[in-house]
């Protein structure tokens, strides 16, 4: 989860796709399945909203990928 916001820190205000995501986070030749990517951006939502951050400081953009 901390790796996910870094890359979307780095990256603030643009959008990131799943595949570079997932790339960056799991990159080897073993398939990780595509869900695994969501748990953990769900939870990420819920661990950021439980210390106040609004839950729009994560947002997904359908069908390209996540922003902060």
């Amino acid at each position: 989860e901390l790796k996910i916001l870094r890359i979307l820190m780095e990256h603030k205000n643009s959008v990131v796709t799943r595949e570079e995501i997932m790339q960056n986070l799991w990159d080897s030749e073993s398939f990780v399945d595509d869900n695994t990517l969501t748990v953990n951006i769900n939870r990420l939502r819920r661990k950021l909203e439980s210390i106040g951050v609004s839950p729009d400081y994560l947002s997904t953009k359908r069908g390209l990928g996540y922003r902060i």
